[in-house]
């Protein structure tokens, strides 16, 4: 019996092995010194900003449906455990569908991004239990790349409706929105995107998916390219675009969303670009 017991415990460590946990999201600069997959990524603190008179709901589930666990305060520190796709949330100025998960008073769940400081954060692994399955994701359309160009450019000079509130279009709430603009595109042309208002955030669910890539190398025609130096902010994701055409000289032909307030196509270098999202 003593024997059986241990070779069934090292039957349970070598299977435990072999799953990725919340740290596991792969590494988009590629380098070598990567964790494990078995690593957790530590915690990220994060401030919760809200308004004197409303709390933040901590939720079950990352909807504003699912059921409330707890009520946290503006200004309360909390602890952001991971990130994960979920409901479209605004604040008024921003919206966004990236949830942190969270532990509060001993329950755990889940608060919007758009109302934590810090909860957009890079250092933040992607919540794997929140991945979708594959029964739950439609097929592409075998010719999906060419779908998507053909989408982006019958909305070439489509703009902003004239009056306030500002950056209002069709293709979402009213605020800056090529990433709202590109993810459209991606929808109508059959490629299943979650609607981001945020390029950086359009970049970590392609980590999560095996869809994103540093650099320009290997973008092709219906990729989504991203500019700035990173995914952590506005500030360092600062616009994405469709590719419909790579040139022979390395620059790219795109479309995108919100160049001066139109559907522009137009040519950029691919200097300046961080990374790709593979249609």
């Amino acid at each position: 019996m003593a024997r059986r017991g241990a070779a069934l415990a090292v039957m349970l460590a070598a299977l435990l092995a072999g799953c990725g946990g919340p740290g596991s999201d792969p590494d988009p600069t590629g380098s070598a010194g990567s964790p494990p997959p078995s690593v957790q990524a530590p915690p990220v603190k994060g401030t919760v900003r809200t308004n004197k008179t409303t709390p933040l709901s901590l939720r079950a589930q990352p909807t504003t449906q699912s059921k409330r666990l707890a009520r946290i305060k503006h200004k309360t520190v909390i602890t952001l455990r991971c990130k994960t796709v979920g409901a479209t949330v605004s604040n008024g100025s921003r919206a966004s569908n990236v949830w942190n998960k969270v532990t509060w008073k001993k329950k755990t769940g889940y608060v919007s991004t758009v109302f934590v400081d810090g909860g957009d954060s890079a250092a933040l692994s992607v919540c794997q239990e929140a991945a979708p399955t594959p029964s739950t994701t439609p097929p592409k359309p075998p010719d999906v790349e060419q779908l998507i160009v053909a989408k982006a450019r019958s909305q070439a000079g489509v703009g902003e409706r004239k009056g306030k509130p500002k950056d209002c279009t069709p293709y979402g709430a009213c605020m800056p929105w090529d990433a709202l603009f590109a993810t459209w595109v991606w929808n109508k042309s059959g490629d299943v995107v979650p609607k981001f208002s945020f390029s950086g955030d359009l970049y970590t669910w392609g980590q999560k998916h095996n869809r994103s890539h540093p650099g320009v190398d290997g973008v092709g025609v219906g990729d989504l390219v991203l500019s700035g130096t990173g995914p952590q902010s506005p500030k360092t994701s600062t616009r994405v675009d469709i590719v419909t055409e790579v040139l022979a000289d390395g620059t790219l032909r795109v479309i995108g969303g919100n160049v001066k307030n139109k559907v522009t196509e137009r040519i950029i270098p691919a200097k300046g670009i961080y990374g790709w999202v593979d249609a």
